[in-house]
């Protein structure tokens, strides 16, 4: 599975642009659709996807400027450039920060499904990479219900493992340590942990990277079990409460991070910290729900209920029902149903 993130100002065409995607192939899922570039960068932090889409000209963070900063961290990803302008410049210049393909407005089904297919190569590639990642935001969020200290160890288990990854390309490497030292960092400066004092490593030294994460990672486990003693924050509250009401309409990190008038990175790491879970993931579980109560007690068909829940179109919402329950929405119904 190819992991896709987009990004677009304009709704209807972020909507047309992710239903292409998904119609695109099976081994395509887009985790993620923002509508400006600071919105996206988050979503990156968040998500990490191995294929990123996004338009030229959007507001707070240009495509330009996105993918100059996802070149700056060193960050292993696919980027495709959605552009209305034929500007020799622009491709010059998206060619110096690493995307693989420019491609013009009105862009069409069949130029976007060609460039998808030929993105595969190199989205192979990234399928390695992208299982350390998922490993480790696995081993963050806690999820197997391990004791810290073990969960601890199991991510220095982890880090001597992608350090012991000798025969791939040292790009790739230092891609996922900035990754997991970006992350690390966002998880501190949450808890208001500094990490100044965390030793200095060497990049060719083995023993002091590990100890330089072993350190970050003590840390964050501390702030964890201070936080744990706390209640979720009122502003956490309400925006559980305002997603609940309002679930069936589009709900971006953009638009929750206005309303609680915090940074969208801010807002994104809080809610996560404090919910155990993703905005995307968590209005996606409130519409599952939904889903599941309509299939029980209407008989509607899955396309409508996947317009009256929210989702943008049926493909997505069966992906996301059979991830999330275990059946597809029609089997959930023959099964469940009475």
């Amino acid at each position: 599975m190819y992991t896709v993130l987009v990004a677009e100002n304009e709704p209807w065409v972020l909507k047309g642009i992710v239903k292409m995607v998904e119609e695109a192939g099976e081994e395509f899922e887009v985790v993620g659709a923002c509508s400006n570039g600071e919105e996206a960068w988050s979503m990156i932090q968040e998500v990490w996807p191995m294929l990123l889409i996004t338009d030229i000209m959007m507001p707070d963070l240009d495509g330009l400027s996105l993918c100059k900063r996802i070149k700056e961290h060193q960050l292993s990803l696919v980027s495709i450039i959605v552009s209305g302008y034929d500007n020799f410049q622009y491709a010059q210049k998206a060619m110096t920060y690493g995307v693989s393909e420019y491609l013009l407005k009105p862009l069409e089904f069949e130029l976007l499904a060609e460039t998808l297919n030929r993105s595969k190569e190199k989205l192979e590639s990234l399928k390695h990479l992208n299982s350390y990642i998922v490993k480790f935001q696995t081993l963050l969020d806690n999820r197997q219900g391990l004791q810290p200290k073990l969960a601890l160890n199991k991510q220095i288990e982890l880090f001597q493992a992608v350090l012991r990854m000798g025969y791939i390309q040292q790009n790739v490497r230092v891609s996922l340590l900035n990754i997991f030292e970006h992350k690390l960092k966002m998880l501190l400066e949450e808890c208001d942990v500094s990490f100044k004092d965390a030793p200095p490593y060497d990049a060719s030294d083995d023993e002091s990277i590990i100890r330089y994460y072993t350190v970050m990672l003590e840390k964050w486990y501390l702030s964890q079990n201070k936080a744990g003693e706390s209640s979720m924050p009122k502003v956490i509250e309400q925006s559980c409460r305002y997603i609940k009401e309002n679930f069936k309409e589009e709900i971006t990190l953009t638009e929750m991070a206005a309303l609680t008038n915090f940074s969208v990175s801010h807002f994104s790491t809080l809610f996560k910290k404090h919910t155990g879970s993703s905005l995307v993931n968590y209005v996606n579980g409130i519409k599952i729900e939904e889903a599941k109560k309509l299939l029980l007690s209407t008989s509607y068909s899955v396309s409508e209920i996947t317009e009256i829940v929210g989702f943008s179109t049926t493909p997505y919402f069966s992906r996301v029902f059979k991830t999330t329950v275990g059946l597809s929405p029609l089997e959930y119904r023959k099964r469940m149903g009475t």
